[in-house]
């Protein structure tokens, strides 16, 4: 799960890790979703398991919401928009701008990222990196079967696609229709990972959600 004491580390290794050219009109949607992650590494009623908005659109832009962290003086949020993205602190008005130097552009929120499993441009680019938020669909109909009925979760019937990828046991537990995510989980012999999704929307795509902040002091970072 990314967190906010991770994504500098996150967002550096990604910085050159693109699958396709940008190449691409305006998009005419983006997602939003509301997700929390629960882990027996992260303590239930820390900032850590609060709950973070994300919204992506098209291959080129994203942006990462999190809630005021008042005992670190932060109040994070990240936006890319190919190829520049800005990491912004709320609370101090205080921005860092980075620039994509390509060849080829395309924001990456990869579920399980984390400071210790993407330490550099490989780790990024591993398989289960390709599991992405609002991509989720995408990773497990190519590495699933059909799926099967599932257990109420949340107070929601669901149905369940399945694959095993990196040593991991991985799950995408879906309601409704169509479809949205309920949770995706990752366990193996020694430990159990879920992200619960509170909310997941197609919107019309608004371009200032992804614009260059404004009144904030941005220091350029080569």
């Amino acid at each position: 799960m990314i967190l906010w004491a991770a994504v500098r580390l996150l967002f550096t290794a990604l910085l050159g890790i693109c699958l396709s050219a940008r190449g691409e009109d305006v998009p005419a949607t983006m997602t939003r979703l509301m997700v929390k992650v629960e882990s027996p590494d992260i303590a239930k009623d820390s900032f850590a398991a609060q709950a973070k908005r994300i919204l992506r659109a098209g291959s080129g832009y994203c942006r990462i919401e999190e809630n005021p962290d008042l005992a670190n003086g932060i109040h994070g949020l990240l936006i890319t928009n190919e190829p520049d993205s800005w990491m912004i602190n709320r609370l101090d008005k205080t921005a860092r701008h980075f620039v994509d130097q390509g060849p080829t552009f395309n924001c990456r929120l990869p579920i399980f990222g984390n400071s210790d499993e993407i330490k550099s441009a490989k780790d990024a680019n591993r398989p289960l990196m390709r599991l992405e938020f609002g991509r989720e669909f995408e990773f497990f109909k190519e590495k699933s079967g059909p799926p099967h009925p599932g257990p109420v979760m949340q107070g929601k019937e669901t149905k369940v696609y399945s694959a095993d990828w990196e040593g991991w046991h991985l799950f995408l537990f879906t309601s409704g229709q169509p479809e949205i995510p309920v949770a995706v989980v990752r366990k193996n012999e020694k430990t159990r990972d879920i992200i619960w999704y509170g909310e997941y929307l197609e919107l019309p795509f608004d371009p200032q959600l992804f614009a260059k902040p404004n009144d904030v002091k941005i220091e350029e970072v080569r």
